[in-house]
């Protein structure tokens, strides 16, 4: 037994991935393990972003006092 087999000698799981992914009802982007973390963070940090920039855009907008 070699010093790497372990790495590359694993049992093919794409059938039961594939299985798994296809039958699920929910969107596309909620289907993975970690799916709701990942959107949300995403669009935590999007929305905060968004926010950001249309306070700036505002704050040039309506210029100095």
């Amino acid at each position: 037994m070699g010093l790497f087999t372990p790495l590359y000698n694993l049992p093919n799981h794409v059938l039961e991935k594939q299985k798994m992914f296809q039958n699920d009802a929910r969107h596309i982007i909620f289907r993975g393990p970690r799916a709701r973390l990942y959107v949300g963070g995403f669009s935590a940090l999007f929305a905060v972003g968004m926010i950001g920039t249309t306070y700036g855009t505002f704050q040039l907008v309506k210029g100095k006092d």
